[in-house]
Parts: C-alpha cells; structure tokens; sequence
C-alpha cells in the first residue's frame, strides 16, 4: 500500500486522497481476515452454502466483499455470520458512521441537497432517493423507541423520583405547524410541537443577553392532543417533580393546547401567546391599534382591552373584515382568563428568579421546524414527517449523536 502514497502523492490534497484509499482497502482486508476466522472457527452446525457479495458505503469510500452464507441446521435458517459480527444493518448499504452524516446533513437541507452535497464533497454517490430512506428509517426507529417508552411507563406508573428535579416554576410552551400532504385523504396536516424550560438565565455580566434555562423539546405527528400531552408530560416528569412546582403554560389559543392542559398539570396558569395576541389585532384593526391594545393588556387591564376591541368592531371597512373582528373579539373573549401576561396572574414575590416574557416556541418552529419542514413549500406524507421532525428534536435537545451511535443501530436491526 506504501506504492499508492509513492504514486500518487504531489501535495497534500493529493495525500488525503491517497490515505483516504489506503483506509477504504485497509478496510476491505480487514472484512476479509474476518471472514476467514469466522470460517474457521464456526460451529459445526453452520454449512457454508455459497458467497455473496454486498456493498457498504462508508465516509472512506465504498467497501465491496464477499461472505458466506451459512445454513443453520439447528434453527433451518440462513445466516451471515460476517454481517452479524458487524453488526451491518439488513438491506442497508450506508454505514452507521456516514448515516450519522446524512442524518445531521438532512436536517438542514433536502435529501436533493444532500446528495449534491456529499457528491461534491467526494464521498460515495447515494442517490436522494436511498438518502430518504436511510434517514426515514432511522426517525421512525426513534419515533417508534419514544411511543414504545411512553405505552410501557404509563402502563406501569413508574417513573424513577432519583432524578427528578423540584423547581418552583416550569414553563411550558406550545404550538402546531400546518404542513401540506401528500395523503389523498388530506391537503394539510399539523405537527405539535411543546417546549419546557426552568427560565432564563443571563449570558454575560452586563445581562445584555439571556437564554433560556435546561430547554428541551417534545414534537411528532400526533393522532390527538392526548397522544402529544402524554409524551409530553412523560418528558416532563422524568425530568421535574411538579408536586409544588407552579406550571405556566403559553398557547396561541387552540383548543387542543389550552383546554387539554388542564387535563395534564394540576397546578397550572395559562396565557395566551404574546405574538399572537398582537398578530390577530394587527391583521384585522390595524398596526397603531394593535400597538395601543397590547400596551393595555402589558398593563393588566384587560377589560379596556375587551371593550375597546368591541367598540372597533363596526369600523371596519368592509363586510368582510367587520366578520373577522367579531370572530377575534369573540375568541378573545372566550379565552379571556388567559388574557394577561402570567406574570399578573401569579405573585411575583413568591419567586425569586426574575421572570420574563414568553413566546420562545416561535423561534423554534420558524428557525428548525419550519425551515426544514416547509422549504421551499414542500409536501409530506405523515410517517415522513414524523421521522423528520423526531430527528429536529434530537438535534435542540442536543441527543442526536448519541441515539447514532452504531451500538444504538446495533440494537435497532435485530
């Protein structure tokens, strides 16, 4: 092998490109060494039968060899012993190594994208269609892992208090993103997405800059607001004791995220989301009213935030728009327990962090969630889409190198 450095070698580029074929034949010779041990040393009960070949793209390059497949006359299976011993996934020909490229690279861009990517960056050639299926195949293993803890600890009740913290406030967020289908049964679908965190605590001296204390992130496809709310709260609760934690939950004002709260949190006060609040006043009765109105509700004075918000309701300009200001004015006035700030709703005094606002859900879905999941206005069909978006919450609860380590796709290919 020292003939391929002395040929090829004329400055580094041309180095690295010569190393990195050392590696992928030093890894071809390594297969086979394998192969013959285990051949040698096999039990007298496998039969060797034929040889097979099989590709492997790894981020040194594509390994071919050959095995053997033996029958097994105690069990009447066939089997590959060298598979087996390395643990290679069956009817998958990315490595674990290089599909942790592929997972994080598909995160950020389309599968199109990454294999451009990865062509130009002089890795082996996988089509989009093989990266989809590699990177779907690993979000539904998680997705199907989370659903699989979920059904047994509920089953059982048990959840281990060794860990848990006690904290005197949780908050907790949440939001949907409409995405469109590719189902014939439905043009749209929503993911749910809930973010819990302690607070916020300050980044520099000056306490110019603050971010938000131990956040993590619970998001899927979810059948109903009871399926989401019991992930979520299992999130929770193997994390936090809330027995005397006080819950605060910020919500747009969808039914299934601020009704179905009560059903999940004892202690818990509920807010209408800021952004949305101004959003809704803003589209219907103008930027200056929406401007004025929040600066009365920022100052707890919520009955001259309904009434004024009646009062407009006969000055809009078409039939049209005097509709939709009925409807806002109406579901702000179903929802008006959670028209303030949760700060004028709870005593301040009891607690001794220093509290601000909320709406830090927004950033999420618009800066992960929602690049990845609407670029471009692509379509989804939902399994897809529950693959795509557990491995965004991998990555902001900062796990996902550790759910693609090769013993975590060891276990997952049995």
């Amino acid at each position: 092998m020292k003939n391929i450095i002395h040929q090829k070698v004329k400055n580094i580029n041309s180095l690295e490109k010569a190393s990195l074929e050392m590696a992928r034949l030093n890894m071809e010779l390594s297969i086979l060494e394998l192969e013959e041990e285990l051949f040698k040393t096999k039990p007298r009960y496998l039969e060797s039968i034929r040889f097979r070949w099989r590709t492997i793209s790894t981020k040194v390059g594509d390994i071919r060899f050959k095995r053997r497949l033996y029958y097994n006359h105690k069990t009447q299976e066939h089997v590959f012993l060298l598979d087996e011993e390395l643990g290679l996934r069956k009817r998958k020909r990315v490595s674990g190594e290089y599909l942790k490229l592929l997972v994080v690279l598909s995160t950020m861009l389309t599968y199109r994208q990454v294999e451009y990517v990865i062509n130009q960056a002089g890795f082996p050639s996988i089509s989009h269609g093989t990266i989809f299926n590699e990177v779907r195949s690993f979000g539904e293993r998680e997705s199907k892992k989370i659903k699989e803890e979920k059904e047994k600890l509920f089953e059982s009740g048990k959840i281990s208090t060794d860990q848990q913290k006690e904290v005197p406030l949780l908050f907790v967020e949440v939001d949907g993103i409409m995405l469109s289908s590719q189902e014939k049964d439905s043009k749209r679908f929503e993911a749910k997405i809930g973010l819990f965190h302690e607070g916020w605590e300050y980044t520099s001296p000056s306490k110019k800059r603050k971010r938000l204390k131990e956040p993590q992130i619970v998001s899927g496809i979810y059948e109903s607001a009871e399926d989401f709310y019991e992930e979520l709260t299992l999130q929770i609760n193997k994390k936090y004791n809330l027995d005397k934690t006080k819950v605060i939950l910020n919500g747009d004002g969808a039914s299934w995220i601020q009704d179905s709260s009560y059903d999940y949190f004892d202690n818990l006060t509920v807010q209408l989301d800021r952004f949305h609040i101004k959003k809704d006043v803003r589209t219907y009765f103008g930027t200056d009213v929406a401007q004025d109105l929040c600066k009365l509700l920022g100052r707890g004075k919520k009955q001259v935030f309904l009434d004024t918000l009646e009062s407009l309701i006969w000055e809009g300009k078409t039939e049209e728009n005097i509709k939709k200001r009925k409807e806002i004015f109406n579901h702000f006035k179903r929802k008006e327990n959670h028209l303030l700030d949760y700060r004028h709703l709870i005593e301040i005094k009891e607690f001794e962090q220093e509290l601000h606002g909320l709406g830090a859900i927004e950033s999420y879905v618009g800066k992960n969630a929602a690049r990845r999941m609407k670029n471009r206005g692509m379509s989804w069909v939902r399994q897809g889409a529950e693959a795509m978006i557990k491995i965004l919450m991998l990555v902001h609860n900062g796990i996902l190198k550790e759910r693609l380590e090769n013993e975590y796709l060891g276990q997952q290919s049995a």
